[in-house]
């Protein structure tokens, strides 16, 4: 056997490629080769790893049921050498070709040496997706539990302004949090202290009651600390309560956000808030690529990029909402301003056009019609500048169908509900994920638990909505080969969005809706069904799994795709793929394949 020719095949081969060439010389000189003719069965009962160099083999299960087909660089025998045990497959060579064996004692040696081939078998062995990209440490996605401190430091409503002052100043702090039987009841600034007691006149013993913030704003210990940016900028504060489990936990300042993130990318939202003209919101928008090229540089998960890149798509949409503002003078009602689909979700790409809309406090008539109109023109034009382009099928504010009051909004989804046409149901994958992205929470929530209240086991509008989400399948053919398509410019490849994501997307918000779940991201879907047992616990870890894997390709398609000058396609090329990342997709295809069969089970049958 010529070492320098296996050596030279394992070097090309996932997972053996992450050796160097001396350690790959050592697992060569440890095989042997054998050459299968067409139609000779292979041994399976010699305790080795077969590696497959060239030419086809059939594997077939102990009733006779091709399992799958064995070609350059697939394997066989990991099963018996990871668990002792042995299948009573049978395996035929259909097309003549070469193998190596590798003995079992080389096999035991080269997966506890190195963890990554440990990990690639296991993986192959248990049908479990793995990221095995190294994520480094020094992410922009650092969290709120990074840099707050589990330090509460409160005071009574009833203490006087005097005692807030000393408490300050004893502590060595700018705030204090105001509580009242363990809850959160307002908060105090040292600015608090000059503008409404100083700069008032009010006396010592003032409660702090009379000078708090009531009901101020909070964020969670788990959340992202360029959420907690956003707040500070949208609403002009310098402090935010942070919460644990909807208790009190402690404080994050700007200060603290300051030190910890300066000179920060994700300080774009912060500026973006700061803009009052036109001029300066592009300017802003102009530093996108710039972002999403940082924060794959720095090799953040691809949903946290998404989570950024949404953040900042809100936070231009705030902006231009303000500047309008500015401009009409103030609105004539109370209005929200919903972003749908994957703004919606928070998984936002690149290539992410506008979904959105306006919901009003009273009917779209007269003079609200008229300034809403000019609002809805102004920011979605605003939008387009910064390069998140019109949406093609007019889901746009600026559509004056999707300028409707409460009412008009709960009539809209009580009709696609109950009269699930065909048109109904292809706007349910964009209506149904929806968002307050400006204005009204309250006018939001509303509109949010009346279509909960309406969609939650709902048999016939589920049984609809499955059967049409059903209709896209993944590029997996019955050998579990890829099944290739062509774009408009013809080029041929695998849709990571169409074929892949949004089926997870798709299947995530039904089972959602059927039993009256809040959460809009796909990811919080997937972990909130399975904490209520709508769904099992693996299958939603494996559905999770695999909208990482396909999303994280997906964002590695975007950036090099503009990094060539050239619009950020969805379309992938399975031949630029390593084998480890082949191997990765086809689970991804299977374990989707799979969940659609039980999708199919619990919302498809007769009714």
């Amino acid at each position: 056997m010529e070492v320098t020719e296996v050596t030279k095949f394992l070097a090309e081969t996932t997972p053996f490629d992450q050796l160097d060439a001396d350690q790959l010389q050592v697992l060569a000189r440890q095989m042997s080769v054998y050459y299968f003719r067409a139609g000779e069965e292979v041994n399976t009962d010699s305790n080795r790893l077969m590696i497959v160099r060239t030419g086809v083999f059939s594997l077939y299960s102990d009733q006779q049921q091709l399992l799958t087909k064995l070609q350059s660089g697939d394997f066989y025998g990991y099963q018996q050498l990871l668990t002792d045990l042995s299948d009573q497959d049978t395996l035929l060579c259909d097309e003549d070709g070469l193998v190596y064996w590798l003995t079992a004692e080389g096999f035991q040696q080269i997966r506890y040496q190195f963890k990554n081939i440990e990990l690639f078998f296991q993986r192959l062995f248990g049908r479990r997706l793995h990221q095995y990209k190294a994520q480094s440490t020094n992410r922009f996605t650092l969290k709120i539990s990074d840099v707050a401190k589990a330090r509460k430091v409160s005071i009574s409503p009833d203490a006087t302004v005097q005692q807030a002052a000393a408490q300050m100043t004893e502590q060595r702090v700018s705030s204090l949090l105001v509580e009242q039987n363990n809850k959160l009841v307002g908060i105090i600034t040292d600015r608090d202290l000059r503008s409404r007691v100083v700069a008032e006149a009010l006396a010592a013993d003032s409660p702090v009651s009379d000078v708090m913030t009531s009901k101020p704003h909070t964020i969670d210990l788990h959340a992202y600390l360029f959420e907690a940016v956003q707040l500070m900028s949208q609403h002009n504060i310098h402090h935010l309560p942070v919460l644990r489990d909807e208790h009190l936990f402690g404080m994050i300042t700007a200060t603290d956000v300051i030190r910890a993130q300066q000179d920060h990318p994700v300080y774009l939202i912060g500026e973006i808030h700061r803009q009052h003209t036109e001029e300066g919101i592009l300017q802003c928008a102009s530093q996108i690529l710039h972002l999403s090229q940082s924060l794959s540089n720095q090799q953040v998960p691809a949903h946290e990029a998404s989570h950024v890149l949404t953040t900042v798509t809100d936070a231009l949409t705030q902006s231009w909402i303000k500047l309008a503002l500015k401009r009409l003078g103030p609105a004539p009602c109370v209005f929200t301003w919903l972003g749908f689909g994957s703004q919606a979700r928070m998984e936002q790409g690149l290539n992410a056009d506008q979904d959105n809309a306006l919901l009003l406090e009273k009917e779209p008539e007269g003079e609200v019609a008229a300034y809403f109109e000019q609002l809805a023109k102004i920011v979605c034009d605003g939008l387009n500048e910064c390069g998140i382009v019109y949406c093609p099928g007019n889901i746009m504010a600026s559509n004056p169908e999707l300028r409707l009051s409460l009412k008009g909004w709960s009539k809209q989804f009580a009709r696609w509900i109950q009269t699930p046409t065909q048109e109904a149901l292809l706007k349910s994958s964009i209506f149904f994920d929806l968002r307050p992205i400006y204005g009204s929470k309250s006018l939001f929530n509303a509109l949010q638990q009346d279509i909960l209240a309406r969609t939650k086991d709902k048999a016939v509008f589920l049984y609809h909505l499955s059967h049409n989400a059903l209709k896209g399948t993944p590029p997996l053919g019955f050998f579990k080969t890829f099944t290739l398509e062509r774009d408009g410019k013809q080029k041929k490849g695998l849709d990571l969005k169409k074929r892949g994501l949004i089926l997870i997307t798709d299947m995530a918000r039904i089972y959602s809706l059927s039993k009256g779940i809040s959460a809009i991201n796909t990811r919080q879907r997937l972990i909130q069904l399975a904490q209520q047992k709508v769904m099992d616990a693996k299958d939603s870890q494996n559905l999770l799994d695999a909208f990482d894997v396909l999303a994280q390709l997906r964002w590695d398609k975007h950036q090099h795709d503009i990094s060539q000058g050239h619009e950020a396609s969805n379309l992938l090329d399975p031949a630029v793929l390593s084998g480890l990342q082949r191997h990765q997709l086809k689970d991804v295809f299977e374990v989707i394949n799979q969940a659609q069969s039980q999708m199919k089970y619990r919302f498809c049958r007769e009714l």
